[in-house]
Order: structure tokens, then C-alpha cells, then sequence
């Protein structure tokens, strides 16, 4: 019996030394989730922003700009997905929205989980970047995702658009190029002064305003990662917590099992 009460108590502690891990991730997850939703509001007035000056400045164009698409008709999809696990079922809604989608010449992820579990569903992503593991390393994944796409883009892709999942619950699909860019349209107001030809602006405008779109996409991607992630450590710990219960009610009886044990055998001792 004490070898078994030994036994329990060294899984009593294995299971609190997890248990501290658990809480550990979970408070790291909550900061970050409440980092990302703050920062929400800043990337999608920043996507705003540059989509006010994109209109303006396709204003001061004789005619609706040319999308560029020439005789490109191949279709890429942008997927965010998570860096690293203990995220529970976070990609499926994301993989049973590409299948519905029909012919992709391109997926492109940023995420190494998600690339690996699209994969292991016969998806080969044409590249993979890493997703962010903090808020500030947001707009650097967006960045590397414009630089790679701007290399593809220039190959065969006619359209793009951008896969991921939104915080709580959702999951978007939203074109990113050429029909998520502003349309040429009337602004009201007076003319902008330009400090540069307006052909040449409204260029380094879509440049800017698909960067700011990337950088939104990935927040509410990072954002949604990590509010899985707190559910399923906040499942977790509350796992741990349950089980710690059971195991030290397990150990107290065996506590009380041996010495009752041990005061029948100093009774019979005595009687002897």
C-alpha cells in the first residue's frame, strides 16, 4: 500500500507541476488576446485611412484604373493560421472553407501549424511564412506576405484573396486583389494637391492599402489564435484542477488505509 500511496503522490505532483505550466500559457494567451483586440482598432482605421486616400487620389485619374489582371485568370488564396499548437480545432473551419471553394492555383499560408495540418490534407501550400508569436511581430508577418505575394502575383496570379479566422468565431473570406481595391469614384470636396503624378500615387496607394489589409487579417487571426488557445487552457486547467481533486482524496484514503493498517499491526503486537 505505501508503494501505491507513493505512486499517487508523485502523480500529484507531476500533475501540479503541468498545472502550473497550464496556467503559465493561459495568462500569456489572455495578454495576448487583449494586446491583439486593442490593436484591432488601429489596423482597421489604418486600412481606412489609405483606402480614403486611394479613392481620392483614383479621383484625380481621367478614368477607372485598369486592374492590371490582363489575361491572369489563376486564383491564390492567403491563409492565416497558427503558429504553434494547444489551439484545439482552430484550422478545420479554415480547411473546410478552402474545400468549398473550388479550383486555388495558390495557397499561401502564414502559420507553420496551419501549413503543416493543410498539408496533412493534401494542400500543399506554395509557401509558408511564420505567424507572429507576439503583437509586435504582426506587421512584420504582413509585410513578408506582401513581399512574397508581390513575387507571385507577378508570375501567374490574376486574384487573390485573403482566408482566416475572426475573433471569437468567425471566419472570413475576402478578396484581396484586384477586386478588394477601391473602385474609381466621385469624391466630394476639392481636388487633393499631389506631391507626385496621380498615376504614379494611386500605385504606391495599392501597394499600401493591400499591406494595411494583410496587417488587419493577420491581427484578427493572431487575436483568434490566442482566444482559442485560452479556451483550451482554461479547459485544461480546470482538467488539471478536477484531477488534482480526485488524486489527493485517492491519496488521503490511502494515508488513512496505512495507518490504520499500521495501528492494527501494533494492536496485534500487543495482544501478542
Amino acid at each position: 500500500m505505501s508503494e501505491r500511496l507513493e505512486e499517487v503522490e508523485t502523480r500529484l505532483a507531476a500533475i501540479g507541476d503541468l498545472g502550473s505550466v497550464v496556467d503559465a500559457m493561459r495568462a500569456l494567451a489572455a495578454v495576448r488576446l487583449q494586446q491583439a483586440t486593442a490593436a484591432l482598432g488601429g489596423t482597421r482605421t489604418y486600412a481606412g485611412v489609405v483606402q480614403s486616400a486611394f479613392a481620392r487620389a483614383l479621383s484625380a485619374l481621367p478614368q477607372t484604373r485598369p486592374d492590371g489582371k490582363g489575361p491572369r485568370t489563376a486564383r491564390g488564396v492567403i491563409v492565416f493560421a497558427a503558429e504553434h499548437g494547444f489551439v484545439g480545432a482552430f484550422e478545420e473551419p479554415l480547411l473546410e472553407r478552402l474545400r468549398t471553394e473550388g479550383a486555388v492555383a495558390a495557397v499561401m499560408v502564414a502559420g507553420s501549424r496551419g501549413a503543416a495540418m493543410l498539408e496533412e490534407h493534401g494542400v500543399r501550400p506554395a509557401w509558408c511564412v511564420p505567424m507572429a508569436t507576439q503583437v509586435g511581430g504582426v506587421m512584420a508577418v504582413a509585410r513578408r506576405v506582401a513581399d512574397r505575394l508581390a513575387a507571385l502575383t507577378a508570375h501567374r496570379l490574376g486574384r487573390v484573396d485573403l482566408l482566416y479566422r475572426t475573433h471569437p468565431h468567425g471566419v472570413a473570406l475576402e478578396p484581396l486583389y484586384p477586386t478588394g481595391l477601391p473602385t474609381h469614384v466621385a469624391v466630394p470636396g476639392p481636388a487633393p494637391l499631389f506631391g507626385l503624378p496621380p498615376a504614379e500615387l494611386v500605385d504606391h496607394l495599392a501597394d499600401e492599402y493591400l499591406f494595411a489589409r494583410l496587417a488587419h487579417a493577420a491581427m484578427e487571426s493572431f487575436a483568434a489564435e490566442n482566444a482559442a488557445r485560452l479556451s483550451v487552457m482554461l479547459s485544461a486547467g480546470q482538467n488539471v484542477k478536477d484531477r488534482l481533486e480526485d488524486l489527493s482524496r485517492l491519496a488521503n484514503r490511502l494515508r488513512q488505509d496505512l495507518t490504520t493498517q499500521e495501528l492494527a499491526e501494533l494492536t496485534i503486537d500487543r495482544g501478542e
